[in-house]
């Protein structure tokens, strides 16, 4: 898919067009930076062709890493593979997908090693079932998965003590985001000399 991208530096407050050959992604908000490149889900939810897109913004290149669906094989003959939903977030400083079945309540968190290596995800953690729970959202600073419940509240559920607790926060159901804030000294109309 070819497409011409704006990018826009802070360092020298100018914009810049880029033609690139871009892989087919989806654009939804699941998507993170981290170490100076851009990251986001490609493809279908169909195991044999969802990837991750990773937009490296100092060479301004593309790579793919091809998915593991972080799901055990004797799963596999019981559901379609089409009903595998993924959710990308950044987890402990390391790029992670949530992977679960439609309409089932046990996420396999996956973390990956190696970029452009389809056999570096490794799932760390099975969480479930919770019932309770509809989908992941994000995950905070210090690890703990965010949740919208079936009753539309936010949840954490943290990963050392394997306790779910409700936060009394109303979440939306489709544009409900986790955002690590950090505190930045540039200026907002870029870098003053």
């Amino acid at each position: 898919l070819m497409g011409i991208w704006d990018i826009y530096s802070l360092r020298s407050n100018s914009w810049r067009k880029l033609d690139v050959n871009m892989p087919w992604c989806h654009m939804d908000i699941d998507r993170l930076y981290l170490d100076g490149m851009c990251h986001w889900l490609g493809g279908t939810n169909n195991t044999s062709d969802a990837y991750l897109v990773s937009f490296d913004l100092s060479n301004k290149v593309f790579f793919t890493t091809q998915m593991a669906i972080g799901i055990p094989s004797n799963m596999h003959d019981s559901f379609n593979s089409y009903s595998v939903l993924r959710n990308l977030l950044l987890l402990n400083g390391s790029i992670a997908v949530i992977s679960n079945y439609e309409d089932m309540t046990t996420f396999y968190i996956s973390i990956l090693v190696e970029l452009g290596v389809k056999e570096s995800w490794i799932t760390l953690f099975v969480v479930g079932p919770l019932p309770c729970v509809e989908r992941p959202i994000g995950a905070g600073k210090m690890g703990n998965i965010f949740f919208r419940t079936k009753d539309g509240e936010l949840a954490w559920f943290d990963l050392r003590t394997h306790m779910i607790e409700e936060l009394g926060i109303k979440a939306h159901m489709s544009l409900c985001q986790i955002i690590i804030y950090k505190e930045s000294s540039l200026p907002i109309g870029g870098i003053n000399n």
